[in-house]
């Protein structure tokens, strides 16, 4: 039996392949170079991420707004903010792996600190600019649930694709030993990324794009005029005033929390508590594979579930699978490695995997958005960009927290190799922090979650959408 391909979802999910493999490294790797490799200090360190946080605060509702109300092509169009966004994004990838000076502990912390921040912006502006386009395309391109869960198969086949990233860099990098032949594999990596998103540049049409060009013209005219009624800030007023916008930011916060948690700190977290006799070092490259990979094949089998329950019910149970695995482990898991490590992927595995169906409850979100205020063509990018500017601070929060506690367990002369003693207490407070922030977020996201109330999205149909409207 042949399979039938979907050519616009193939169009849409192909920036996935590169933005996967970016962010994966990018993320798993970030603040392991510049804390182990560049010996960046803890108040520099600090500094960047405070800069970055503010930096977050003002580009993603500036990109969004920009995007629903520009007249520039390259900008509204969401396909074409892809096609010329996505160069500059592959360029900011490669900012960390290539110092600017002979970083050594104490000396030149400046100029670490500033290439960080560089590093940290850079590559968030450009993430913002391009991915919120894509997650546009996704809302703007069908409004039957059906539609959208087809996209996010194909977006998840595609990442599933890219996931070995992480995989490869620390099989071609020896665990960061041979930093050339890491560098050169990120080259590679931002080449491929740059075809991927200007493929997805050229043909990912929304139901937008395919109107007739005239009436496109004139309803571009008529957008344009119904904007300019509302500033940027009516636009996020209006928004932060909806109940379900604030459950659903507050639960995502939580969530890129946790997600950029686990993400920055697994690699230091192995290193630190599983030994090279116990995972050896071709081992530990399938390990970290298995904690990008398991995670989209999560998401593609489940989509039966997906499609009969809602993305409302699977993030409920998810949030009850991560209190309960965080309580067996706190109590029972402390001295089991084999244990760990299976917990290590199952808290990722499942944090991922639902942070990968978050645009299904934005898309709801943009939809009530749409129909509460009368819209004929929704402000996505408005919402997504409304949605960063609360959640992004969590991705600075959560290496500033741990890197303050773990320093203060002797993390900081660890690294130095000049912690002889106290070494099992700095395991401990690594532990401690596996346990207890999943504990603690999923209680918080499990309170919020239940408040929310677009619980039967896959039954209906938004009501901009004609009930013939399909991709």
């Amino acid at each position: 039996m042949m399979v039938r391909i979907h050519w616009p979802s193939v169009a849409y999910a192909t920036t996935s392949v590169g933005a996967t493999m970016m962010n994966e490294v990018f993320m798993f790797y970030y603040v392991k170079f510049f804390l182990n490799l560049y010996h960046i200090s803890e108040e520099w360190f600090n500094v960047a991420q405070v800069i970055f946080m503010i930096w977050n605060a003002i580009n993603d509702p500036l990109f969004g707004y920009c995007q629903d109300n520009s007249n520039l092509a390259c900008v509204r169009k969401r396909r074409h903010a892809v096609l010329y966004g996505g160069p500059f994004f592959a360029l900011s990838f490669l900012v960390p792996w290539f110092p600017w000076g002979n970083y050594q502990p104490g000396i030149s912390s400046w100029l670490c600190g500033l290439h960080l921040v560089v590093a940290l912006c850079f590559y968030d502006a450009m993430f913002t600019f391009v991915l919120l386009a894509q997650c546009c395309i996704f809302t703007e391109m069908s409004g039957k649930h059906q539609d959208r869960l087809r996209l996010i198969k194909y977006a998840q086949l595609a990442a599933f694709a890219g996931s070995g990233s992480v995989f490869f860099a620390n099989l071609f990098s020896d665990n960061l030993k041979k930093i050339g032949e890491f560098q050169c594999y990120t080259m590679l990596i931002a080449m491929i990324a740059f075809l991927c998103m200007s493929y997805t540049g050229i043909y990912a049409d929304t139901e937008y794009d395919l109107k007739p060009n005239s009436l496109d013209s004139q309803n571009r005219t008529d957008q344009a005029a119904r904007s300019s009624k509302y500033s940027m800030l009516q636009l996020t007023w209006q928004l932060l005033r909806q109940r379900n916008f604030i459950c659903f930011v507050l639960m995502n916060f939580c969530q890129v929390l946790h997600r950029t948690f686990l993400l920055n700190f697994t690699a230091i977290i192995t290193d630190m508590m599983i030994p090279q006799e116990i995972l050896p070092s071709v081992y530990r490259s399938v390990f970290y594979g298995f904690v990008t990979v398991i995670p989209m094949m999560l998401v593609l089998l489940g989509s039966p579930l997906v499609a009969r329950f809602g993305s409302y019910q699977i993030f409920r149970s998810s949030f009850v699978v991560k209190i309960f695995s965080s309580l067996f482990m706190l109590f029972w898991g402390k001295d089991h490695l084999y244990l760990l490590m299976v917990f290590l992927i199952t808290d990722s595995s499942v944090t991922s995997a639902t942070s990968s169906l978050m645009n299904m409850p934005m898309s709801d979100i943009v939809d009530e958005d749409s129909k509460l205020y009368n819209r004929e063509h929704p402000i996505s990018s408005m919402v997504y960009g409304t949605n960063a500017l609360v959640i992004k601070p969590a991705i600075s929060l959560a290496p500033m927290l741990a890197v303050a506690i773990l320093n203060r367990n002797g993390y900081a002369e660890y690294k130095l190799g000049k912690l002889h003693s106290g070494i099992d207490q700095l395991q401990s407070s690594m532990f401690y922090l596996l346990c207890l922030i999943p504990l603690t977020l999923g209680v918080l996201q499990y309170a919020v979650w239940s408040k929310y109330t677009l619980r039967d999205s896959h039954e209906v149909i938004p009501h901009y959408y004609e009930q013939e409207c399909t991709i």
